[in-house]
């Protein structure tokens, strides 16, 4: 199975606001904003590079191959949360639409059922299902307020924390974790975990339940 996004890509924007991230850090004046809102953003790709799945709301279409044997109760969609299935085709034959309506599907994981409760197995075939799916970014109303978008609260505080880390770094060796003046003297380091993709362990933490399944 592949999931191919359809249309261009939505443009990249930070997944935390930069109010949140100025109140974490105590700063009250703007001088800092344009770094910061750099931060934010390079936190974004680091999180999402980390998570290592489709999060953006797009349309999507998978082509899935359902064998006769074993049998198969749910079609395994590639981009989760689900929003909307727009069509659905076996075999090059499209599913009227009232069936389509009908389909029960799991939002959270991706998993389409169908209704008939007495038969409740996909014929086996190929299969090519067109929906849209995935969290929508931060932005603006059209009355101009702001929209915080639907992206959940632990993927936007480990942006935080990952930008937040990125503005106490400024100016010095971001693996130096502490440093003693006194007597002799003592300095000692971070050793970054390569396997988090440059994010601190409390903010690999906070998007860990999100990331990509091996195997899928």
């Amino acid at each position: 199975m592949r999931s191919i996004a359809l249309g261009s890509a939505p443009a990249l924007v930070a997944l935390a606001s930069l109010d949140d991230l100025k109140a974490d850090l105590g700063i009250t004046d703007a001088q800092s904003d344009t770094d910061l809102q750099r931060y934010l953003l390079d936190a974004t790709e680091a999180v999402l590079a980390f998570i290592g799945r489709p999060l953006l709301y797009q349309t999507w279409q998978d082509q899935i191959f359902v064998r006769p044997f074993p049998r198969t109760l749910s079609l395994l969609l590639g981009v989760y949360p689900v929003q909307k299935v727009t069509a659905v085709t076996r075999n090059g034959t499209a599913l009227a639409q009232d069936a389509r309506d009908d389909l029960v599907i799991d939002d959270d994981c991706g998993e389409v059922f169908r209704p008939d409760v007495s038969h409740p197995f996909w014929p086996p075939g190929r299969y090519l299902v067109t929906y849209e799916a995935g969290y929508r970014l931060p932005g603006k109303n059209e009355d101009g307020t702001a929209d915080p978008g639907t992206f959940p609260g632990p993927i936007a505080l480990a942006v935080r924390r990952v930008a937040a880390g990125a503005y106490h770094a400024q100016g010095r060796d971001q693996a130096l974790k502490s440093e003693n003046e006194q007597g002799v003297g003592s300095t000692s380091w971070v050793t970054p975990d390569p396997a988090l993709g440059g994010l601190t362990p409390e903010a690999a933490g906070l998007v860990q339940s999100f990331r990509a399944v091996k195997g899928t």
